[in-house]
């Protein structure tokens, strides 16, 4: 056999390569965006204990109660901490409904439960009065507002899953 006839098995090995690279590199990827998903999940997941642990604070629950309870009876300074505190939580939400299209199937129903945690703190007469006063400012992208207008819309989501 003369080196021509080897060349078409040459070409036919080399493409198999290429071919087998490609599927492997695809394969790489998809594991990676798997990792990378899963890692910024476990990150929101973080947050979300993380805001809520802020309510370990004694003094602190007290004041989101008393907020939450009659938002015009707190001093200024407790209008803002509240009203920072409900702010922190809707980032900490947004963040959850940009993610949620990738959410894992083992968190299944996570995005519901936030929505109904959000739904909870700005429908108590004290979040109620907060949102009400502080849409005005324009704190939010417009899409936020849309997103929480949305939850509040669709009440509360009670899910049997």
């Amino acid at each position: 056999m003369t080196l021509a006839q080897f060349a078409p098995i040459a070409d036919l090995l080399a493409a198999l390569g290429v071919m087998v690279s490609v599927a492997f590199l695809a394969y790489e990827l998809h594991r990676t965006r798997k990792q990378t998903e899963l890692s910024n999940w476990r990150e929101l997941l973080d947050s979300l204990v993380s805001y809520k642990g802020l309510t370990q604070d004694p003094e602190f629950a007290d004041l989101v109660e008393r907020g939450h309870a009659d938002y015009a009876s707190l001093s200024p300074t407790e209008k803002r901490r509240f009203g920072l505190f409900l702010e922190q939580g809707i980032h900490v939400v947004g963040n959850f409904v940009k993610h949620n299209d990738s959410l894992p199937r083992k968190l299944e129903g996570l995005d519901d439960a936030m929505t109904n945690y959000f739904i909870d703190w700005l429908t108590t007469p004290g979040g109620a009065a907060w949102f009400a006063e502080n849409r005005k400012l324009g704190h939010f992208m417009p899409s936020t507002y849309r997103m929480l207008d949305g939850f509040l819309a669709r009440g509360r989501q009670i899910t049997d899953r």
